[in-house]
C-alpha cells in the first residue's frame, strides 16, 4: 500500500513494478522497453536506407549510367577481312564518249591572211609536227604587228576528219611576246574559223584549252603579234604543235 499526500493510503495492485518492493521487475520492464525502441529504430533505418538506395540507383541510371551500345549484325566475312562491303567498280555510262587523247594530224600548211597561198615559209611547215629540234618560223618583221604589212601568220592543221578539240599545246621559242589564237572549223578560210582559245605575251611551252565545244576538221594556229629576236626584228618559231581531243562524231 502507498500513501498519497492528498488521497491518503492507495492500494497497490499486486505485482505492480512501480511498487517499492518490486525494483528488479521495474528494471526488467525498463530494459525490455529500451530493447523494443532500439529494434524499432533499426527497422525504420533499414526501410529508409532501402528506399533511398533505390532512388539513387534510379537517378544514376537516368543521368549518368551508360546504356549498352546498340549493335547491328553484319554479314559474315572471311577471317581477317573487313566487314565493310566492297564497292564494285563503276562502269562508264552508255553516254560516255571516248577518252581525251592526242590526235593525229594528217596535214599541215603555212597560212597567211589570204590562206595557204601566202603563208610564211611553207616549205618547212612540217617541222612543227616532227619535234625534231628544227622549228618552223615566220618571216621577220620590224614590229610585233608585222610592220603593219599584214594582220597575222600561222599554221593550218588538217585533222583528216571532224574532231572535238579540247586543247592545243605549242612549243615556241624562248622569247616572250607572242600573241596567238586557236581557231577551229570545217573550211580552210580565216573568216570561217572561229576563235576557241587565245593567249598573249607568251613564249616557251604554251597550252591553250578550248573555251567551248570546238568541233571541226581544221585547226588554225594564228599569230597576231610576234616576239622580239634582237636587232629590232620580230619573228615567231614553232618547234612542236599537238592537238588533244576526241576523234569522230
Amino acid at each position: 500500500m502507498t500513501i498519497d499526500a492528498e488521497l491518503g493510503p492507495v492500494e497497490s495492485a499486486p505485482g505492480d513494478p512501480w511498487q517499492p518492493g518490486n525494483r528488479r521487475k521495474r528494471w526488467t520492464f525498463i530494459l525490455l522497453g529500451c530493447s523494443f525502441g532500439v529494434f524499432a529504430a533499426l527497422a525504420v533505418y533499414d526501410l529508409v536506407s532501402i528506399s533511398g538506395g533505390a532512388g539513387v540507383s534510379g537517378g544514376t541510371a537516368a543521368s549518368g549510367a551508360t546504356s549498352p551500345a546498340v549493335t547491328h549484325p553484319t554479314a559474315a566475312s572471311p577471317s581477317g577481312a573487313s566487314p565493310i562491303a566492297a564497292v564494285p567498280p563503276v562502269s562508264p555510262s552508255p553516254g560516255t564518249g571516248p577518252a581525251q587523247r592526242s590526235l593525229t594530224v594528217t596535214g599541215i600548211a603555212a597560212f597567211g591572211p589570204d590562206g595557204m597561198s601566202d603563208g610564211d615559209h611553207p616549205e618547212i611547215a612540217s617541222r612543227a609536227l616532227d619535234d625534231g629540234g628544227q622549228p618552223w618560223y615566220s618571216s621577220w618583221y620590224l614590229s610585233p604587228a608585222f610592220g603593219n604589212l599584214q594582220a597575222g601568220t600561222g599554221l593550218l592543221l588538217d585533222m583528216g576528219q571532224s574532231v572535238m578539240v579540247s586543247s592545243v599545246q605549242l612549243t615556241l621559242g624562248g622569247q616572250v611576246g607572242a600573241a596567238v589564237q586557236v581557231r577551229v572549223g570545217d573550211t580552210a578560210d580565216l573568216p570561217d574559223l572561229p576563235i576557241v582559245a587565245a593567249a598573249t605575251d607568251v613564249g616557251g611551252t604554251v597550252r591553250l584549252p578550248s573555251a567551248s565545244r570546238a568541233r571541226g576538221r581544221y585547226v588554225l594556229i594564228w599569230f597576231t603579234a610576234l616576239p622580239p629576236i634582237g636587232q629590232g626584228k620580230y619573228q615567231v618559231s614553232v618547234y612542236n604543235a599537238t592537238v588533244d581531243g576526241t576523234a569522230g562524231t
